[in-house]
């Protein structure tokens, strides 16, 4: 089973965490069954101001990439900048 910890801006209802017990071979993948489940979600992660986290570990670079594992913990977290 993957989980999923989604920020407010992209929750549909009052759940914040999803969980996928289908096997998902990456983050890409993750994205897919997102999509299937919340039409439209891909479209919004396509802004470029979300980060992905997988078990803790921040992932800056070839995030879609990632491979998970079954019990994973995948964050999805929006980009913070200042100046």
């Amino acid at each position: 089973m993957i989980t999923v910890r989604l920020p407010a801006t992209l929750q549909v209802g009052p759940a914040d965490t999803l969980t996928f017990d289908a096997p998902i071979g990456t983050v890409a993948e993750l994205i897919d069954h997102l999509d299937a489940r919340i039409p439209g979600f891909r479209e919004q992660l396509d802004d470029s101001v979300f980060n992905f986290a997988v078990n803790d570990e921040m992932l800056l670079f070839g995030a879609r990439d990632r491979r998970l594992a079954d019990g994973d913990r995948v964050e999805i977290i929006p980009t913070i900048s200042g100046g």
